[in-house]
């Protein structure tokens, strides 16, 4: 992962294509490039979907521009990354210094 985006976990709720089920979306959402991860899930969402943009802006106009455009998807709800402790099965050292950037509106 780079360090200098963001990265956003998507969950969605779709219905499937009649004879493709949810193969043809699955199909169509690999097409971004921004689309690191996309699993098929059990429970509330369908798919589990993890994104990484330079920005939240970025992954605001995905999810509305983009994604939301595709037929059959009925519900998304979007999640973003604030600190990774593990990764791989590799703990993250605690670093003492907060480097993250300040956001003013």
């Amino acid at each position: 992962m780079n360090e200098n985006l963001i990265t956003a976990f998507i969950e969605l709720r779709v219905t499937p294509t009649s004879g493709a089920g949810f193969d043809k979306i699955a199909e169509r959402i690999c097409q971004y490039p921004q689309v690191k991860s996309l699993r098929l899930m059990s429970g509330g969402y369908d798919f589990a979907i993890t994104v990484e943009e330079k920005n939240i802006k970025d992954v605001a106009f995905f999810v509305s521009e983009k994604l939301s455009t595709i037929g059959g998807i009925v519900a998304t709800s979007t999640h973003f990354e604030l600190k990774k402790y593990k990764e791989d099965g590799i703990v993250i050292p605690y670093e003492s210094c907060d480097n993250r950037e300040v956001i003013t509106l």
